[in-house]
């Protein structure tokens, strides 16, 4: 098999040529007028199949082919090339039934022309042996065509995965990289910008040096916890550990919220450690939003197979002295926001009302990824 086409055709006219050859000169001295002829449609045929025939034509060609050579055969067994050849290319091109039906023209195109020359079957046995050798060749190459075509295809469909895959991957990491940004810029502009709003009013108002001065160190620290904020989602990015416990402790103190931690502290993975903080960060931001002016904890707890966390409110007392909300702002998604987080994480959220008229947000993210089980469903606030 000859994989370049112009080769193959060279091969193929190469073999035309000696097969003409071969017949013209084993031709008896007198072979009368249906050997030639019938090694002139037999070449002519092997030409058109060289041209490129295609579709019903083929079969036609290598009928004739096939039944051409075997005329030749009954004075010249060299005809018998055709026949072999023929059978081989219409086992290539057709299933093997349509093929055998074709190549028994061979064997019944020497049998009607091998009755007047002498006793019958005459070199019958021959014939059909040679075709069947052909349909053999033939199927054979099919069968190795067909085998490389299916390996084309399935290295092409394979290499279409991963680009699809690499591709997946590549707009993961670019929704995670604007996730991060999104949410560090949110929380730490929005504040700012409140911040410096309150700070506007002060000095309309000629407020006191030492509340402004206040409220202009409030905004320094904004700007400080906005900054750790953005090392803390690079580090995360890059797959390096963050300090959880220090950034949770200045987190709850930037929203006067109770801190606690229980069970034995465990390193975690980057991702795990991003997550659990912006679930608190979001969490803390929407109690404080939703219910200002109540007691607000939040709880982080180190089991043997996940961490937990749980942050919530007391119930908000009604009334006009109502304090104001904060000067943090969450990342704008809620719960919606911190469930995805969650879920990527392979863990599963819960939030709703507590009996006492609160709030509480719980999560369990386990520390090794594994296939996400039973999720629940929340609802956002």
């Amino acid at each position: 098999m000859v994989p370049d086409p112009r080769a193959r055709i060279a091969v193929m006219l190469a073999g035309l040529g000696v097969s003409i050859w071969i017949n013209v000169v084993t031709l008896p001295a007198d072979p009368g007028i249906v050997a030639p002829v019938a090694l002139a449609v037999a070449s002519l045929a092997w030409l058109a199949l060289i041209a490129g025939t295609r579709g019903g034509h083929v079969a036609v060609v290598a009928a004739v082919m096939c039944a051409a050579g075997a005329v030749i055969a009954v004075t010249d067994t060299n005809g018998l090339i055709f026949t072999g050849v023929a059978a081989s290319m219409a086992a290539v091109a057709f299933d093997p039934v349509a093929a055998l039906v074709l190549s028994t023209v061979g064997p019944v195109a020497h049998c009607l022309a091998a009755i007047p020359h002498g006793p019958f079957p005459g070199r019958l046995l021959a014939t059909a042996a040679v075709a069947l050798a052909g349909l053999v060749a033939g199927a054979s190459r099919r069968e190795i065509d067909q085998r490389a075509r299916r390996s084309t295809l399935v290295a092409t469909e394979r290499r279409r995965t991963e680009l699809a895959r690499a591709e997946a991957e590549l707009a993961g990491e670019r929704n995670r990289l604007g996730r991060e940004l999104h949410d560090v810029l949110a929380h730490t502009l929005g504040a700012l910008s409140i911040q410096l709003t309150a700070i506007d009013t002060l000095a309309r108002n000629n407020a006191p040096r030492e509340k402004l001065i206040t409220q202009i160190e409030l905004g320094h620290e904004l700007v400080s916890t906005g900054l750790d904020e953005a090392r803390q989602a690079v580090r995360a990015l890059r797959g390096e550990s963050a300090p959880l416990a220090a950034q949770l402790e200045r987190l709850c103190e930037l929203h006067q919220a109770e801190l606690e931690l229980d069970g034995g502290w465990q390193e975690l993975e980057a991702d795990t450690t991003l997550t659990l903080y912006r679930l608190i960060q979001e969490a803390l931001t929407n109690a404080v939003k939703h219910a200002p002016g109540t007691r607000v904890s939040a709880r982080v707890g180190f089991g043997p197979r996940d961490v937990t966390v749980q942050v919530g409110n007391t119930r908000p007392a009604p009334g006009p002295d109502t304090p104001p909300a904060p000067r943090a702002s969450g990342g704008g998604f809620g719960l919606r926001g911190m469930r995805e987080r969650v879920e990527q994480a392979c863990g599963d959220l819960q939030a709703g009302p507590t009996p006492d008229g609160g709030w509480q947000v719980t999560a369990r993210i386990p520390y090794r990824q594994a296939n996400p089980g039973n999720r629940s469903d929340g609802s956002d606030r």
